[in-house]
């Protein structure tokens, strides 16, 4: 008897440690039409080319606490993303607007524990850990005077484990379904890089996507 209550504290403390590791991971799924995430961006762009990428950081995620390890900048943000090579394609102008075809593609976010991004460096933003690959349909980009819009939905293809704050998560927990991502960008052109020398500054918010009709190709793989 001795022996079982000297026990006890430890056998305590065993499920105190698995029920917090439990709770660490759980995380709250957003609803169809809940706002996920909020984003700084730009739109890196090669006239001579006729391609594009974009690139930028996230000042809030939701279900993730603190996203900056010092006062919010792309310079301190843990979570940033990129795109893949965009193809661009100006359609005919229209009397009061632009409007300009970006292919659809995939894109990647990005968690650095020492975050160091910078507008003039695309680079910047793909540093640290791939923490989810999304694919983004085409994207309709329309100028109006000095302000555009942009609006793109896209299915979450990946997504990989990390710890922030002592805690363990994953995307996919938050956005099973993916997204749908709206942009205000402006139309006063910015300094780019040497690859891309025009850049378009542009924030936006997203949604969750609701659940797709049953399909029998299987799931796919997020961890």
């Amino acid at each position: 008897m001795r022996k079982l209550a000297s026990a006890i504290p430890l056998y305590f403390c065993v499920l105190v440690l698995m029920l917090s590791t439990t709770l660490a991971f759980a995380q709250k799924r957003i609803p169809a039409g809940g706002i996920v995430w909020n984003y700084v961006g730009r739109v890196y762009i090669n006239p001579a080319t006729g391609t594009a990428q974009v690139a930028g950081y996230f000042t809030n995620f939701e279900g993730l606490g603190s996203l900056f390890a010092g006062p919010p900048s792309e310079a301190t943000a843990y979570f940033t993303y990129r795109s893949d090579l965009l193809q661009l394609q100006p359609l005919p102008p229209q009397p009061d607007f632009n409007i300009t075809l970006a292919a659809a593609g995939k894109w990647h976010i990005y968690f650095n524990p020492v975050p160091a991004g910078n507008w003039n460096d695309l680079e910047s933003f793909s540093h640290g850990q791939i923490v989810a690959t999304l694919t983004h349909s085409t994207k309709e980009l329309i100028a109006a005077g000095p302000n555009g819009t942009s609006m793109f939905s896209g299915d979450l293809l990946s997504s990989a484990d990390f710890v922030l704050n002592g805690a363990k998560l994953n995307l996919h927990e938050i956005f099973p379904n993916g997204i749908t991502n709206f942009s205000t960008i402006s139309s006063t052109p910015v300094s780019g890089t040497s690859d891309f020398p025009i850049a378009l500054p542009y924030a936006g918010s997203a949604i969750a996507k609701g659940p797709g009709p049953p399909t029998d190709s299987g799931s796919n793989e997020h961890r």
